[in-house]
């Protein structure tokens, strides 16, 4: 496990190099911690929002054409090469790929692995204090009762106990200054509005009301609120990218055939009941064991989802429906003529359009 740990660090340095560069400069200028980390978070959702908003526009073109490729499926159920040719063919040509809602993903999965690691040692990154004096000013709190043996042991890839233990001891900050360990610049104050971003919310709710309550209530108020605008984000998500209602030909097909209701459903249902449920869970237990300037991260990454969402709502979303509910107008009025003419020979309307995408294949 060890070298596999290396190789990530060693693979990501150029991010924890240039994040951390990014967090020290902010924080020389606006001297809150708190606002570092809402100002970065916010810098880092507009260089991926061009990306998300892509996303959300293919999933929801790729909704719309659900009904052709139900017909697709219709009509070649038995060769699924066929199915899976006319399928791409319809994605194709309606400039869809399949990987765009995946790149985002991706992308939010690199770039949250180092701020988890610099928002757990702050002074290594953020600071640029040395490893040296960390190792220093680590033994010499765990000397005063201020770290743990743990910590102390650890303090390497966790270095925030280190500023905690500065932050609670006055002697001790003047003692690793006048020694040299740190310079006062780089001594970072982690409180904001009343809540300490560098302490991790306890678990047992028996300290969110206990001796240490003015410190724990406000970080457990803090991650309600963040799950809050989880659940509002997803709540928009979705209404921002359900698929139009069901077509006049598929009402018909259910009223003719109950059995195929729930039949074709969203392509992107199975992943968004997934997200639902284990996003949640995700941020839970980040928030719970790490500190809480992750939690004011994700706090404000939800909002930026929100005005996301609220984008591609309007610029996006409304667009495409009313391009959808047009050709669906064609789209019905094409099966209905297909389905009064008797002869196989004579059918035009959605024979056509899949004899189109067969020429177009054999080319």
């Amino acid at each position: 496990m060890a070298p596999l740990i290396m190789v990530q660090l060693g693979l990501l340095d150029p991010l924890y190099n240039l994040f951390g560069l990014i967090l020290g400069t902010l924080y020389n200028w606006l001297n809150s911690y708190g606002l570092v980390i809402i100002l970065f978070t916010i810098l880092i959702r507009l260089v991926l929002m061009p990306l998300g908003l892509r996303s959300q526009r293919s999933t929801l073109r790729q909704q719309t054409l659900q009904p052709e490729v139900n017909e697709i499926k219709r009509r070649y159920g038995k060769d699924q090469n066929r199915v899976n040719e006319l399928t791409q063919q319809l994605y194709k040509d309606n400039g869809i790929s399949m990987m765009s809602g995946c790149l985002p993903t991706l992308l939010q999965l690199v770039v949250i692995w180092p701020i988890i690691y610099i928002f757990r040692a702050p002074l290594r990154f953020i600071s640029g204090v040395d490893m040296q004096s960390i190792y220093k000013m680590a033994n010499m709190l765990g000397d005063k009762g201020l770290m743990t043996a743990a910590q102390v042991k650890n303090v390497a890839s966790m270095d925030i106990p280190v500023l905690n233990g500065l932050n609670a001891s006055g002697s001790a900050l003047q003692q690793s200054v006048s020694n040299g360990w740190i310079q006062l610049p780089q001594f970072i104050n982690t409180k904001f509005l009343g809540i300490d971003l560098g302490m991790t919310p306890a678990i047992n709710p028996l300290k969110w009301f206990g001796p240490e309550w003015q410190t724990q209530l406000p970080l457990v108020l803090l991650i309600i609120v963040t799950m809050l605008t989880y659940f509002f984000q997803m709540q928009i998500m979705r209404k921002s990218t359900a698929r139009p209602e069901k077509t006049k030909e598929e009402k018909r097909r259910e009223k003719a055939n109950p059995a195929k209701r729930g039949q074709n459903p969203d392509p992107g249902a199975g992943m968004m009941k997934s997200m639902n449920l284990f996003m949640p869970l995700i941020m839970l237990f980040t928030m719970f064991s790490m500190p809480a300037a992750m939690c004011l991260y994700w706090l404000f990454q939800n909002v930026m989802y929100i005005v996301q969402s609220a984008i591609g709502y309007e610029y996006y979303v409304k667009p495409i429906r009313l391009a959808h509910a047009e050709e669906q107008a064609v789209f019905d009025r094409s099966r209905a003529r297909e389905s009064s003419i008797e002869s196989p020979e004579e059918r035009g309307g959605l024979k056509a359009f899949f004899e189109r995408l067969r020429s177009k294949k054999d080319a």
